[in-house]
């Protein structure tokens, strides 16, 4: 990794239903070097896009989200298909990260735009970060 990236605190915003695996993700990405942001919605994962300054590195997100109190009840594909259509944050790289993976769930995400899908399950946390971590430095490296 070039110093420029590592010296830069990375972003990430969490998107994901579950209070205590959100807050172990939080623990884990902080250990990491990166400033989580957690969401539990899509309203409150695009009220945390809409309100950021400067734009986040990348997103985590859990294919399912929570009943949201504005939005009614909603997947990580809604919240996919309205960042990809808005043009500050269609660029932001989105990994979801889901504990099911039927062949269509992946296909819709990946034809929309999100980088990769991975399951919960089959890996470990440190390394799912990690996966993020390939994805920023690209990233930068196209800036």
């Amino acid at each position: 990794m070039s110093d420029e990236v590592t010296d830069k605190k990375r972003t990430i915003l969490v998107v994901e239903d579950d209070e205590l695996l959100s807050q172990a993700i939080v623990r884990k990405l902080i250990i990491t070097n990166y400033v989580p942001y957690a969401a539990k919605t899509q309203g409150e994962a695009l009220d945390y896009l809409e309100s950021m300054d400067q734009p986040i590195d990348a997103i985590w997100l859990d294919y399912y989200l929570g009943m949201d109190k504005y939005l009614g009840e909603s997947t990580g594909l809604d919240l996919l298909q309205k960042i990809k259509a808005n043009e500050k944050w269609k660029n932001i790289p989105v990994v979801v990260v889901s504990n099911s993976a039927s062949d269509d769930k992946i296909k819709s995400m990946l034809l929309l735009g999100a980088n990769k899908y991975v399951l919960k399950a089959q890996n470990k946390l440190g390394d799912i970060i990690k996966t993020f971590d390939e994805f920023i430095v690209e990233e930068n490296k196209s800036k």
